[in-house]
Formats: structure tokens, C-alpha cells, sequence
């Protein structure tokens, strides 16, 4: 007996639909519960975006992702859906999204819309004639759209809410029209921070002077966008008096140019082996190279170079308590040293994990058999849908297994590393130059995971 389909239901209205046609979401939901009863479906979710156009990019249609996600944990069979434009409006998202379907066997059945499906020649050619006459209607909203906005910009008006606005600004009623003006409560911060670094021309000394100044957690990335926000000198796109200038447009050019010059290069002979492979044991922010050169030998001026690695938010935002600075050569001892039993110890890991239990005495025969009758008594309301759904996927997991005799090892056995368990790395490792042994690192680690106290936990390998 096959197993009982699951549907989901989608359903979708604008905020503007919802005013002028009264297209509710309840009404969507009760027409599509009807159709699934009728058509001996049973409901799984319901997934709605509400206030949502259907213009509106597929990465912001929050209920269309958990959907996906649903689909991909294969616990949908069937979407249905009241109308196409409920659906999409736009080809290329379509299609993106029917992949997905397909891959996983999912179809979907525009209720409404009987004539528009994928099932046949007629109701594809509906579809796309669907498709196209929806993505027409969306780009000609989106000119109306951008000829508004760059209408409202071109007059100084907004066109974003505050929680966009950068430090310094506020909303006013001007004229009125909403309009980008100076905040009273945040305006000395960014005077006085376009002052200190235009006087000191150093950006970690500024980010450290505002904290301390005005006591706010103002970052690196903070200071990044303001040297490089045109706000700050009245500008915005094509509008070169949007609002209030904090800057000349002299002070600005002598502003990037000292942006410029402080950026710092890396000196040369100074290799970052593990950059990227690291991360805060505190915050998780990716740790960073630094390090500095000394003389070793007075007399013939030779120097040695020392790299370390160093968590940026506790060292210059001071957002993290991590202080601490990795040294790269205690990394690469260990690793030169521990490789081979930190890979064991993965491998045995992965396979802990991956290994499935052998189920003995089970006829797949039999199993199919129960199959059925867990499907017949579900039909007649004897069990619950989760306790169907859990025995439902006991059973399929135990015929699938029926047939295992024997435990499959990983195949995640990149060649490199064989080469590191068999071969004398040791000595290859020796004659490689720098570049090549942060290629050679990088290409068989993912991650070095640390400690609170500055230990290597384990590795973890590609």
C-alpha cells in the first residue's frame, strides 16, 4: 500500500491585497484545508507570508525557506497553493525553487488554476504564459517604484526607516516630508571623531579615543563606514545637498587620502600559515594575523620574523576579553607533531558517527507488511499523524537496513592525507617555502579549534 500523501500549504497575501480585496490568509487556508480533506491529503504546515508581495526578493520570503527546508528533509510530497501569483510572480525564482522540488520529488497543484501544472503540455504552456505575464506586471510596478524613489531622493526625502540612518542622523518632518537630519544626541560623537583622526591620522588611536570619550562600544567596522559614507559630506547618489554635510568637500578628499596611507601592507617574509583556519575560543571572530621582526645578529643585521594570531574585537573593538596572541610557531610544531594522531582521532570520530547499527532477524517482507497495516489504521484516525510519521520512517529505515552486512568506512580520504599517515611529511614538509606550506596546511585542515586557555582541542580536516 503506498503511503499517505503529505501536503503543505502555502499561502501568501500583501499588506495591500489585504486592504483592497480582502484576499485574507484565512480564507487561502481554509479553501486549500477543504481541498486536501477532499483529496485524501493529509495537512503537515501551513506557511504563511503574510504582508509579503509577491515582487519581493525569494530570500525575504521568510515561510517560503522554512517550506524549502521542510522539502528538503523530505516531509513534503505535495505543495498546494491557491493561485499561481500566490505562488510566483517572478520566472527566474520559479524555477530556482522547482529544482529544488524536482530533487526531492515534490510536486505542487495550483488549486485555483487546474489548467496550469507540470504534468502536461497544455498546463505547462499555461504556466509559463502565467509566469511571464506576472513578471511583466512586477517590472513594471518596480519602474513605477524606482521613478518614486529617485524622485523622492532627487527632493531630499527618505526612503528608509531610522534603524538604517548612520550615527549622526535622525528623522524630521521637513517642509513636510521626511528628511535626514542632524541628531543633537549623537552629533558631537561624529564631530569630534572626524577631528581627532583628521589631527592624528590613526585609525586604531580614534576607535580607542571615541570609546573611551563618549563610553559606547564603537567598533573598527564602525569607523570603516564612516570614512567611506558620502552622508557625511551631504551626498546621496545623484544628490549632492541630501542633508546636512558634516564635512567640506575639501576635508573629505584629505580624509580618504589619509584612509589611504594608513592601510598597512604586509612586510615582506612575514607568511600567515593558518589565517582563516582559526577562530575565537570567546567570541568566534575569525582570528587574524600580526607579528613583528627582531634582530638576531648585530653584526650582520640578520632578523627573524615572528607571526602570531590575535582576536581583533578584543585587541582593538574591545568588544571581547580574548587577549590573548597565538603564537604560529607553537601551532606548527604541534601540528608537525600531532597530525597523524589528530587525524586518528577524527577518522574514529567521523566513523562513530557515520556507523549504523545492524538490525538482525528483521524480513523485509514482514516489514512491508507492517507498513500496511500502520497505513490502514491511520486512515481510520487510530493513530496520531506524529506517532504515523515516526513509525512510518521506523519502518523504512529498518528495510533499508535489512540489506546491510557489512559497515562501509568513510570515503572522506583525501590523498594528501594518506600521504600524511604513511609518508615521511617530516621531510617533505622541511623543503617546502613558506607559500607552500600555508598551501599545504589549508589544503587538508578546515578548522584548528582552540581552548579558553590557548591549547589546540582537535582538527578538524577537509
Amino acid at each position: 500500500m503506498e503511503k499517505l500523501l503529505r501536503c503543505a500549504i502555502y499561502i501568501r497575501v500583501s499588506t495591500w491585497e489585504q486592504a483592497t480585496h480582502g484576499k485574507s490568509l484565512t480564507a487561502q487556508k481554509e479553501y486549500l484545508e477543504s481541498y486536501a480533506t477532499d483529496h485524501g491529503m493529509t495537512v503537515v504546515g501551513v506557511y504563511a507570508d503574510e504582508g509579503q508581495t509577491a515582487r519581493k526578493e525569494l530570500k525575504k520570503r521568510k515561510a517560503i525557506h522554512t517550506l524549502l527546508a521542510d522539502v528538503k528533509a523530505d516531509k513534503i510530497d505535495v505543495i498546494l497553493f491557491w493561485r499561481m501569483d500566490r505562488w510566483f510572480r517572478n520566472v527566474s525564482d520559479f524555477y530556482k525553487v522547482q529544482d529544488i522540488l524536482d530533487a526531492h520529488d515534490t510536486r505542487w497543484v495550483d488549486v485555483g488554476e487546474p489548467n496550469i501544472n507540470m504534468e502536461t503540455r497544455d498546463g505547462r504552456l499555461s504556466l509559463n504564459l502565467a509566469l511571464a505575464i506576472g513578471q511583466n506586471e512586477v517590472d513594471t510596478t518596480s519602474e513605477r517604484i524606482k521613478f518614486t524613489v529617485d524622485n523622492t531622493i532627487k527632493n531630499g526625502g527618505m526612503v528608509w526607516g531610522q534603524v538604517n540612518l548612520p550615527l549622526g542622523y535622525t528623522i524630521a518632518i521637513v517642509d513636510g516630508k521626511k528628511c535626514m537630519v542632524k541628531d543633537e544626541k549623537t552629533a558631537p560623537i561624529v564631530e569630534e571623531f572626524f577631528a581627532y583622526f583628521l589631527k592624528h591620522q590613526k585609525k586604531r588611536q580614534t576607535v580607542i579615543h571615541i570609546q573611551d570619550t563618549f563610553g559606547i562600544p564603537f567598533s573598527y567596522s564602525m569607523l570603516k563606514t564612516m570614512l567611506s559614507s558620502e552622508f557625511y559630506i551631504g551626498k546621496y547618489r545623484d544628490n549632492n545637498n541630501y542633508c546636512p554635510a558634516y564635512l567640506t568637500l575639501e576635508q573629505w578628499e584629505q580624509l580618504q587620502e589619509i584612509s589611504k596611507r594608513n592601510i598597512k601592507s604586509t612586510p615582506s617574509g612575514r607568511i600567515y600559515l593558518f589565517t582563516g583556519l582559526m577562530r575565537c575560543p570567546l567570541c568566534g571572530q575569525r582570528l587574524v594575523g600580526t607579528g613583528c621582526q627582531s634582530i638576531i645578529n648585530r653584526k650582520t643585521g640578520e632578523k627573524r620574523t615572528y607571526c602570531y594570531y590575535r582576536c581583533n574585537r578584543a585587541l582593538i573593538d574591545h568588544i571581547c576579553t580574548y587577549t590573548h596572541r597565538i603564537s604560529q610557531n607553537l601551532i606548527e610544531e604541534y601540528l608537525l607533531e600531532n597530525i597523524k594522531a589528530e587525524y586518528e582521532k577524527y577518522q574514529q570520530s567521523y566513523m562513530i558517527n557515520q556507523k549504523k547499527k545492524i538490525k538482525k532477524g528483521k524480513n523485509p517482507e514482514r516489514i512491508r507488511e507492517e507498513l500496511e497495516r500502520l497505513n490502514i489504521l491511520f486512515q481510520k484516525g487510530r493513530v496520531t499523524y506524529d506517532y504515523y510519521e515516526k513509525e512510518y520512517a521506523r519502518l523504512e529505515k529498518e528495510i533499508s537496513e535489512a540489506s546491510i552486512i557489512d559497515f562501509q568506512p568513510s570515503k572522506a580520504d583525501p590523498d594528501t592525507l594518506r600521504q600524511i599517515l604513511n609518508g615521511d611529511f617530516k621531510q617533505v614538509y622541511e623543503a617546502l617555502s613558506p607559500e607552500n606550506r600555508q598551501a599545504y596546511w589549508r589544503g587538508i585542515i578546515k578548522e584548528i579549534v582552540l581552548t579558553e586557555d590557548h591549547q589546540i582541542d582537535h582538527v578538524i580536516f577537509l
